[in-house]
This record gives C-alpha cells, structure tokens and sequence, in this order.
C-alpha cells in the first residue's frame, strides 16, 4: 500500500461517498466503497478494514434509533442470517462462481423492482417462516460473496418508519460484524496494514457520515425510501456486471 497525497485524497472522496450515503439509507456503504478501493488495493485489505470502520457505525445508528427497533424482533434475524453464513461460505467450493453471482444479481434486481412497483401502503405484519427463510438466504449471500441485502427487502416492508428500518438494519449488521470480526481477528486476518488503512479512511467516513444525518434531517420519507430501493437496485446491477467480467470466455 503505497502512501501519497493522492491516495489520502482517493480515499477520503470514496469513504465520504460511501457513508454519506449509509447515513441516508442505513446501509450500502461496501457496495461503493469496496469496488473503488479494489481499483488500487488487494481484497485482503478492503474487506477488514471496512468491516473495522463499519462495525462502530452501525453501533453508533443502533444506539442512535434505539428507541424505534425492538431487540426481540431483529435478534431471531441476525441468528438466521449466522446460520445461513455457514453453508454460504461452503458453497464457495462448489458450483460456478460466476454463474451464482450472476442469478444473486438478478434476484436483487427483481426484489428491487417489486419494491418499487409495490403501492406504498401500511407495513405488514411480521411472518416468522418467511423472516426465517429470508433471512437464512441473506446470510447465504454474505457467506458466499460478503453481500448481506435479501433481508433488507423484508424488513423495509415491516418497519413503521425510517427510525425503525434504520435502526433495525444496523443492529442486524452489527451482529454479523461482531461475528465476522472475530472470525477475522483469530484467522489473523485483522493485520498492521488493515489498521492503517482503518486509520486513513476515518476522517472521510466521519465527514460522509455527518452530511448524511444532516440531509437526512431534511428530506422525506417517501426520498428515503427512493433512495433505499436506488441504492438495493444499483446493488444488484453490479454484482450482475461483475459476475459477466468473471465468465471464463
């Protein structure tokens, strides 16, 4: 990892991006900065370190909209999403990689389009099958490819407010980092440049973070919920587009 001022710069302009956009939606933070820190820096950095400054963001929103999420009704959504990170991360032996991706992709980008073509209308009452299965396949798609999204669908359609689907989000994330950091510290993962990157990359998360919560302040549910969906559909496309680089032609 090569020092410059030009890479101070990169790197505060992704990091702003990318959580000024968390601040606004709750979540979709990788899904900006992990492509564009991959044009210059090796996986085995990106994924640590984001998970290092991401971890104590979602702790902050957790606590922040403490008061509008229930712990007894996200907790059962992050347990499901743990189990499903194991057989997730098996299947990563087998199969054509590019091929999974490719049908992920897709799959996000029809959750994507029902969510838009959805009336807004009332939130549904919660269903602890499909919250179960949901959630099961989220963590699924986090052990295969570090994308944690299916669930977010579900509760965006039960939550009550953007307090409470922010606040819910962001524990769930929490305790899948909490997992996966472990997970990282005792496999040796977590290493002196991953923290130096951690390092460099904080003031333009805080400063992303912070004009995110500033616009959030003004602007409406119905923006918010846009932005939601803008930014689970655009996830979607990439991990379409990068799925069509990996095809062994």
């Amino acid at each position: 990892m090569e020092l410059s001022l030009s890479f101070f710069i990169f790197v505060f302009l992704i990091l702003f991006l990318s959580f000024f956009v968390k601040g606004l939606a709750g979540f979709g933070d990788p899904l900006i900065s992990n492509p564009l820190l991959a044009l210059f820096l090796e996986n085995k950095l990106i994924s640590p370190a984001n998970l290092c400054f991401s971890t104590p963001v979602n702790a902050y929103l957790s606590w922040k909209n403490r008061h509008a999420f229930c712990i007894k009704s996200t907790l059962p959504m992050a347990l499901c999403i743990l189990c499903g990170v194991i057989p997730g991360a098996m299947l990563l032996k087998y199969g054509s990689s590019w091929f999974l991706k490719a049908l992920l992709g897709l799959l996000i980008l029809a959750i994507g389009l029902e969510m838009i073509t959805r009336k807004q209308a009332k939130p549904i009452h919660p269903n602890r099958i499909i919250m179960a299965v949901v959630c099961f396949c989220s963590g699924i798609t986090a052990g295969l490819y570090g994308i944690n999204l299916f669930f977010v669908a579900y509760v965006e359609r039960v939550a009550k407010g953007r307090e409470e689907f922010r606040g819910n989000i962001c524990f769930i994330f929490l305790i899948e980092n909490l997992f996966r950091f472990i997970v990282y510290f005792f496999s040796g993962v977590i290493t002196r440049e991953v923290l130096l990157l951690t390092l460099i990359a904080l003031p333009g998360m805080a400063a992303g973070l912070w004009a995110g919560s500033m616009v959030d302040k003004k602007v409406s549910d119905t923006a918010i919920r846009c932005l939601t969906i803008a930014v689970f559909m655009l996830s979607g496309a990439s991990v379409l587009i990068k799925a069509f680089f990996d095809i062994p032609w």
